[in-house]
């Protein structure tokens, strides 16, 4: 599993933190389930999300890889984590 496996959705996908997600208010299910429910078809779009593959046992992804991607994205992963009312503050 990839280091960023433990991070919710919403920071990996670098979302405003205004924006209203069904992720956000169900940190503790995965974000393809969730979307799975309200659309059948999501899955097939999720299945090359960095978020999935993110989360595989055996990510196609090595971590550097992943860290390049998160940088791409504007995320510093090595800063510290403020990210309000989620696990990354402890």
């Amino acid at each position: 599993m990839s280091p960023f496996s433990e991070l919710p959705c919403w920071v990996i996908m670098n979302c405003a933190e205004d924006k209203k997600c069904p992720s956000k208010e169900n940190p503790h299910r995965d974000c393809w389930d969730i979307f799975s429910e309200v659309d059948k078809m999501a899955f097939n779009i999720c299945q090359d999300c960095i978020v999935y593959l993110s989360r595989q046992e055996k990510s196609v992804l090595s971590w550097q890889e992943m860290e390049q991607i998160m940088l791409e994205k504007g995320i510093d992963v090595n800063a510290p984590k403020t990210c309000i009312g989620s696990d990354l503050d402890n």
